[in-house]
């Protein structure tokens, strides 16, 4: 008698590979049709030479912006893996945009180095065949597989929803996500319209009431002081406040936590008014940095030009322990002693680093950012593991802290060899998101306590 043996169903991981495969086959086919790639993909490619552009200015040499760089290939394989995967549709098609947003910043950022990096061609040839390839892979994927522990996550269905009073709300819409994919975009924003606010009348005129108030503060600190136009005049030198100097990355930010974490679109508004005289009072504070004795800040300029990334600095040691200890009044005790110990560490380990920076090969470091990076990327670190994880984690902290170091005197080392002088602003953002990649390598094999 015959029998039917019966077939054994794929495993899920065996679907997921085949699903990803089909998909990635099919956008990467769309993406290199000829009217796609003249119509929609050669435009982007432009438009992100040219926001590349407006933040890093124009090459000494040209760079010429084609297909090559337009980054279709890795868009293909990380918005096919994430539309593969068994979640909910609205989960997939979010996780898809935010992937795309993440592959536009960085190929805008990648083509912004390879035209800074163009007068090398040992450099720009490092950055172009190997550095730049390997990190698009590397974030696309953390971005993929941080995007399905996400899905994954508890209370998130994996194949239709529930019921909608068995999902809680922050789940079904995580705030988190929502901020990283603002942050992404309102970032790009920022960096587009840099050329109409650093040319803007209306922001030159906030600058100059910003440094009129400075004048009219100082001396209840006993610092004489007068202000002309931009310009605040003090017994310690004269500053001159710019556009550059109020519009700060702070600033998209900001309105992405504001949009994100509002949870109404009233508070989000009030927060997003909020903003012009919050930063302005920031710029103001920067400014009177200069009241503080010369004994404690040997050169105000210097503490003036790194005001923002210290005050980004003591925003994440504070956010960091509002994640891993709640909102409660243990949050804010850690937050505190993790900035005072922070703020120790740089005060002692800054001299010692700039000694080391005399013997070296000297570098463009008009602000002196380089020569502060290795000291207070150290202190970061340590201020953002007392503020989340102390005294625990230690041996995942000494690792971290041992790889950030070595990735940064390489990258110091490359810059001696290759005279090369980035951008100030580019080393300030590699100064706070290095020790971020610390913690949150950590925080990735430890879940926080809530």
């Amino acid at each position: 008698m015959p029998t039917v043996t019966p077939t054994r169903p794929p495993s899920p991981a065996r679907r997921f590979a085949a699903a990803a495969a089909a998909w990635g086959l099919g956008i990467f086919a769309v993406l290199r049709l000829s009217w796609v790639e003249a119509h929609a993909v050669l435009p982007l490619t432009q438009l992100q030479g040219r926001l590349a552009a407006g933040a890093s200015g124009v090459p000494v040499l040209p760079v010429d912006v084609t297909l090559a760089c337009s980054g279709t290939d890795v868009l293909a394989v990380c918005v096919a893996a994430i539309l593969a995967y068994p979640a909910r549709w609205r989960a997939r098609l979010a996780g898809a945009a935010g992937g795309v947003l993440l592959i536009l910043l960085l190929n805008t950022v990648r083509i912004a180095t390879l035209a800074r990096a163009v007068e090398s061609p040992t450099l720009f040839t490092t950055l172009h065949l190997y550095v730049w390839p390997v990190a698009l892979v590397v974030a696309v994927a953390a971005y993929v597989f941080g995007w399905m522990r996400l899905v994954d996550a508890p209370g998130v269905p994996v194949g239709g929803p529930p019921a909608a009073e068995a999902v809680p709300a922050e789940v079904r819409r995580p705030a988190h996500l929502r901020f990283v994919m603002l942050c992404g975009a309102f970032i790009l924003v920022f960096a587009a319209a840099s050329p109409l606010y650093l040319n803007s009348a209306w922001v030159l005129a906030v600058a100059s009431v910003i440094a009129h108030a400075g004048a009219l503060l100082l001396p209840a600190a006993g610092i004489s002081a007068s202000a002309a136009g931009t310009v605040l005049v003090t017994a310690r030198g004269s500053f001159q406040v710019t556009q550059e100097c109020i519009v700060t990355p702070l600033i998209p930010v900001y309105a992405a936590a504001a949009v994100a974490y509002a949870g109404t679109w009233r508070r989000a508004a009030l927060a997003l008014v909020a903003a012009l005289p919050l930063f302005a009072a920031l710029g103001i504070a920067r400014l009177l940095v200069v009241a503080l004795p010369a004994a404690m800040v040997g050169s105000p300029l210097f503490l003036i030009h790194a005001f923002y990334q210290l005050v980004t600095a003591c925003v994440a040691v504070a956010v960091a322990a509002w994640w891993r200890h709640g909102s409660g009044a243990e949050a804010w005790r850690r937050a505190a002693l993790a900035i005072a110990c922070g703020g120790v560490i740089l005060y002692l380990l800054a001299p010692v680093v700039s000694r080391v920076f005399v013997l070296a090969p000297p570098l463009s470091d008009e602000q002196g950012a380089l020569t502060m990076l290795p000291a207070f990327q150290i202190a970061l670190a340590a201020a953002l593991w007392i503020a989340a994880f102390a005294p625990v984690r230690r041996a995942a902290f000494a690792i971290g802290l041992t790889a950030l170091a070595g990735a940064t005197i390489a990258g110091l080392a490359v810059l001696h060899l290759t005279a090369y002088a980035p951008h100030v602003r580019d080393v300030r953002a590699w100064a706070i998101v290095g020790p971020l990649l610390v913690i949150g390598g950590i925080g990735a094999s430890h879940r926080p306590r809530r």
